[in-house]
């Protein structure tokens, strides 16, 4: 479908891409990775022909269609279900010609294919998937300048998914979403029909979606079945097996090397050593294994004495307004505590910590803090707050005017901020460069208490996978925010929930969180929306019919749904059902049935529409 052959492209002379090759075929769900800066968004641009190469070929098979996420955030008066809708290109032409008055052969063809593509479901599925993204059903006709920027963007990733695509390209979907919508864009990923080329640094997100990975290395594109897991093991394996073979073929060079050196002069050996020296002229060499720069090892230090208990928190309510957020948190931090904060986005996670930090005030209730200790505070919005027309090495020295230049510079290279990073202002800084600034200047105070909101955004891999070991070496506290759930799974010991204006230790791990986040979200699921009158015209026979084919094919699918949720609830009322299946599965079961109660009424729902129809 997709043919990448002999890929070059130059950024300021310099190739970034050099005779590379990728192909792309149906089914294909590859992983896009490699080090910040080595052309993964340059790929993106190539694919889509913004960009054009400066040798080879990027070609797609002519028919096919390319979805992408838009970058920019947009401003538009247009209610954001609009909004998404249209990136459904061809339903939006199809509708175009239905409200033509005059039903010519055009119209005819053009009724079919919208019966083809289920284009009466359209408003529904676009309801759903912005409900997937945490859009509540609320909020879909408000316009999209009524969102903010990151909200914004999220009805970018709904309008590239409403577009009926062969190739999905995503790069960093993630970046903008909670752990909720996280878990519900990779089920949705898993089922896409297309083929799918995703960029993330969130490892278990691409262990759940591609089945191959890409990666750009110096400047050319290898590839890898399997997921991330996968492609970690196996070319840590070729990587293994490249630098014996170099080590081998070292040791056979400085051999010939030396029996030429002993015996060339000699008459006796003269001929075997030259034909040493043909034999070395004819070696292909073996080049040393070349390792991505991008390890690091970061230590975070805590105090070698630490109080018991840092912090106690005593029935503190939080709001905004009349707008309770948080009511009766109790809450106490004792000296080793690691705790994952999970819970809906806007639930209060963000508050809470900015409460114990005493960033903001609690309404009522108290907050006491042990005397002298060092709170290392790291979020999103302190990126801001880095000084721009500082450098590195001065964000140190004023924090630590005493430390020799050196021993700064050295601490800086611990956080990949070695080298020309040092003397560069901020402002130049990408948001992980400045994210790796703010650990930096975190870790140098050894806090007895860290608290990390969304500490991986903008982090690669390999930088994560620096920080999850340090936070597990760290021996102070620890609350964390964050979408990583490898970081979480890592680094926390407990998972509190948020959720309700509560805050209360959740019993189970994130397997357990995801049961609660479907469950919640099948008592949630936004009603059906309703069909515009556009698209249920009756004034020919030929309308009518269409609308007799999509009643009959809703009382098919609403028969199939009816028998599968009466099975459903047969099995919940059998005793049997709680003595043969563990908990979990008996809460997956309890999902189901909500889940098919939410299909059968929204089918019903449709189908009376349908009916309404007919009758007018």
């Amino acid at each position: 479908m997709l043919n990448i052959q002999s890929l070059t492209y130059l950024q300021g002379g310099v190739p970034l891409l050099e005779n590379s090759n990728l192909q792309v075929s149906p089914n294909h769900r590859i992983g896009l990775v490699g080090k910040n800066g080595c052309g993964k968004s340059t790929l993106f641009q190539l694919i889509r022909g913004t960009l054009k190469p400066d040798s080879g070929e990027v070609s797609l098979q002519p028919g096919k269609a390319i979805a992408f996420v838009e970058q920019e955030i947009i401003n538009s008066s247009q209610p954001a279900i609009e909004f998404v809708l249209d990136g459904d290109v061809e339903l939006r032409q199809l509708e175009k010609i239905l409200t033509q008055a005059e039903h010519d052969a055009t119209w005819f063809e053009a009724q079919q294919r919208y019966e083809a593509i289920e284009g009466y479901m359209a408003q529904a599925r676009a309801a759903q998937l912005l409900n997937g993204l945490g859009f509540a059903n609320a909020v879909l006709e408000k316009s999209v300048n009524h969102f903010s920027g990151g909200w914004r963007m999220r009805l970018n990733l709904a309008r590239a998914l409403m577009h009926r695509a062969d190739l999905l390209l995503l790069d960093e979907p993630t970046n903008h979403l909670d752990l909720d919508a996280i878990l519900w864009l990779e089920q949705y990923l898993v089922r896409y029909p297309g083929s799918l080329i995703v960029v993330s640094h969130d490892r278990e997100f691409l262990n759940a979606c591609v089945n191959r990975i890409a990666h750009i290395n110096n400047r050319q594109i290898d590839c890898y079945s399997g997921n991330y897991d996968d492609f970690e093991r196996v070319r840590a394996e070729r990587l293994m097996q490249h630098t014996q073979a170099f080590q081998q073929q070292q040791k056979k060079i400085a051999h010939m090397e030396d029996f030429v050196r002993r015996f060339r002069a000699k008459a006796t050996k003269a001929k075997q050593a030259q034909s040493r020296i043909k034999a070395l002229e004819r070696l292909t060499r073996i080049v040393p294994a070349h390792v991505e720069d991008g390890y690091f090892e970061l230590r975070i230090a805590a105090p070698e004495r630490s109080p018991d208990v840092l912090l106690r928190v005593k029935n503190v309510n939080f709001g905004y307004g009349n707008h309770s957020l948080l009511q009766h948190v109790h809450l106490i931090l004792q000296a080793g505590t690691r705790i994952a904060l999970l819970g809906p986005n806007g639930a209060g996670k963000s508050t809470l910590i900015k409460l114990l930090v005493e960033e903001i005030k609690p309404i009522s209730g108290t907050l006491e803090r042990a005397q002298n200790i060092r709170i290392g505070y790291f979020a999103q919005h302190q990126l801001e707050n880095l000084d721009g027309h500082a450098t590195p090495l001065q964000h140190m020295q004023q924090l630590a005017p005493a430390q020799s230049e050196l021993d700064l510079r050295k601490f800086l290279g611990r956080f990949g901020l070695g080298g020309n990073h040092e003397d560069r202002p901020v402002s130049s800084f990408s948001g992980g460069e400045k994210s790796r600034l703010a650990l930096a200047l975190l870790a140098w105070q050894k806090p007895h208490l860290l608290l990390l909101d969304e500490p991986t955004n903008h982090l690669d891999l390999e930088m994560r996978d620096a920080l999850t070991l340090a936070l597990e070496a760290y021996t102070g506290a620890v609350v964390l925010i964050s979408h990583d759930r490898s970081l979480v799974r890592a680094v926390a010991d407990e998972l509190w929930l948020v959720a309700d204006g509560k805050v209360q230790l959740l019993d189970g791990d994130l397997e357990d969180y995801k049961n609660w986040i479907e469950a919640r979200r099948a008592k949630k699921a936004p009603e059906s929306q309703p069909l515009p009158k556009a698209r249920l015209k009756t004034s020919t026979k030929s309308g009518k019919k269409a609308l007799l084919s999509r009643q009959l094919k809703l009382e098919t699918a609403l028969t199939i749904a009816q028998k599968e949720l009466d099975e459903a609830s047969r099995q919940l009322a059998d005793p049997a059902t709680y003595t043969s299946h563990t908990r979990d599965e008996v809460d997956q079961l309890s999902i189901v049935h909500a889940t098919l109660e939410k299909k059968v009424a929204e089918l019903e729902e449709n189908w009376l529409e349908l009916e309404m129809a007919l009758e007018e």
